[in-house]
């Protein structure tokens, strides 16, 4: 046969081929939570929760083994924090494949906030206002991160 199964091999995207699924890395420690937003999250095709995480360190045991588009990041999990995940995403990833991170908290607070954005996250969500803009985001979001240059 010459038909080839597209789930035979990972290849590169080239220009003719349809875009790739974002694959997103959901780091929450709420089992109901978490199965809400794969539900909500997941669109065969255009997106997929690839791995889940519910503690700092198997959050950075994700990251390490595979490439994510986007990172769904709780600042309060059973074991460490979203913060510390952010900062270690931001220099896990080369400046040219840096993923999209949404952090998703229920403390919006502007201290909180404002070390999440200091950390490298590209958005702040409040779990109880802000959960319909989630899926537009991820969907068609990118990061606009860049780190600062040093001495500048």
């Amino acid at each position: 046969m010459t038909a080839m199964n597209s789930s035979q091999t990972r290849e590169p995207n080239n220009s003719a081929a349809p875009a790739a699924e974002r694959r997103i890395l959901l780091i929450e420690d709420s089992d109901v939570l978490s199965r809400r937003l794969v539900d909500l999250l997941s669109e065969p095709g255009c997106v997929a929760i690839a791995a889940q995480a519910a503690t700092q360190s198997e959050a950075l045991s994700r990251l390490k083994e595979e490439i994510y588009d986007v990172l769904v990041v709780d600042i309060e999990l059973a074991e460490g924090n979203g913060v510390a995940v952010v900062r270690n995403a931001r220099q896990l990833y080369p400046p040219d494949a840096q993923p999209l991170i949404i952090v998703l908290t229920n403390y919006a607070s502007d201290f909180v906030r404002e070390h999440c954005f200091a950390a490298g996250a590209d958005y702040f969500l409040d779990k109880m206002r802000d959960i319909s803009k989630l899926k537009a985001l991820v969907a068609s979001g990118r990061s606009t991160w860049s780190p600062t240059p040093a001495g500048h």
